[in-house]
């Protein structure tokens, strides 16, 4: 009898205009129904059986709302897609009538998307990083108990990193420790690519372990693993391991799902990395960093890391115009990146 009224009561809300709200999972299946309530754990989702399912923060890619405006949802499938600077301009099209009378939900969910592009805005492209770091900040505040939690404690990481406090980096990615398995390795894992950025091989390499033994053999943790496993191949590269990295990273780029571009992204820029560090293997390097800029673009950290070594790699093959190409994507595209910083630093 509930699960009629559910249902009839779902075809109540289509006829009025009101389309229902949607549940993305990670493995690209969806839950059509109501959103009862969310907690930085766990979403609680009344299908159109009226079943009330449970869906942990780890196994979610996204939640759309049924009666969000149209931007909102253009803006966050921009977040999810790595494009924060266009996210950034496309939620600003929300008109405020367009709010008037909306749900708790909704309204927390385009404080979430403001906050998280204009962070991710800052990262990708510059601007003002204290503005960021208080918008974000603000959101956790506001909103302690959203299901967007521990992506915005690692986004205030990341900035905190990029703004060099690398203590308050720490303490936002601890955070995560709070979280389901897969929210414990990213954040261990962010760590650990903290501390390599700071040059603290041996501390980093350890992180990275801890990471991967966090992870186990659960299949909802593969994509931490991965990212973990490289940060460790990258690791034992910086400790003069670098047949051990190629061999690694190979391998992780061959079991890899050809649609995770992502991490293939970042894999083939780690692989270009050893292959430099090699001294004698220029070539592979430039096929490694040409695939990145050819076909795994779409990360801009990567893709950015790409191009700064393909100027360098170009310009001592002798083939100065490709190096001014890349040279020149890098600063026209990532302007903010620590790449095109350090491309600066070498031409001052």
């Amino acid at each position: 009898m509930l699960g009629a009224l559910a249902v009839l009561a779902s075809l109540s809300g289509a006829a009025l205009g009101q389309a229902p709200d949607r549940v993305l999972l990670n493995d690209g299946q969806g839950i059509t129904g109501k959103v009862a309530s969310v907690t930085p754990l766990v979403v609680d989702v009344e299908d159109v059986n009226g079943e009330t399912r449970k869906i942990t923060v780890d196994k979610l890619r996204e939640v759309q709302f049924g009666t969000e405006p149209q931007s909102l949802r253009s803006a966050r499938t921009m977040l999810l897609k790595g494009r924060g600077s266009d996210a950034r301009d496309e939620v600003a099209k929300v008109d405020k009538e367009e709010l008037d009378g909306a749900e708790p939900l909704v309204l927390a969910e385009m404080d979430y998307v403001r906050a998280a592009a204009a962070g991710r805005a800052v990262l990708e492209a510059g601007g003002d990083m204290n503005a960021a770091i208080k918008s974000v900040g603000d959101y956790l505040a506001k909103h302690g108990k959203s299901h967007h939690v521990f992506q915005m404690q690692e986004l205030l990481g990341d900035l905190m990193a990029r703004s060099g406090k690398a203590e308050e980096a720490i303490a936002a990615y601890s955070v995560l420790a709070k979280g389901p398995a897969a929210m414990k390795v990213r954040g261990a894992t962010a760590k650990a690519a903290l501390l390599l950025s700071q040059g603290k091989v041996d501390p980093a390499l350890a992180e990275f372990e801890a990471a991967v033994t966090l992870a186990g053999n659960d299949k909802d943790n593969d994509a931490q693993r991965r990212n973990a496993e490289l940060g460790k191949a990258k690791c034992l590269s910086l400790k003069g391991k670098h047949d051990q990295a190629v061999t690694a990273m190979s391998q992780l780029i061959k079991d890899a799902d050809p649609e995770d571009k992502e991490f293939l992204s970042r894999a083939y820029a780690g692989l270009g990395g050893v292959y430099r560090a090699m001294g004698d293997k220029d070539q592979d390097a430039l096929i490694s960093y040409l695939t990145v800029d050819l076909v795994y673009n779409s990360l801009p950290e990567s893709h950015a890391e790409a191009l700064y070594n393909l100027g360098e790699l170009w310009e001592r093959g002798s083939n100065p115009e490709r190096s001014r190409e890349a040279r020149q994507n890098l600063k026209s595209n990532y302007p903010a990146s620590q790449w095109a910083q350090k491309l600066g630093n070498a031409k001052s």
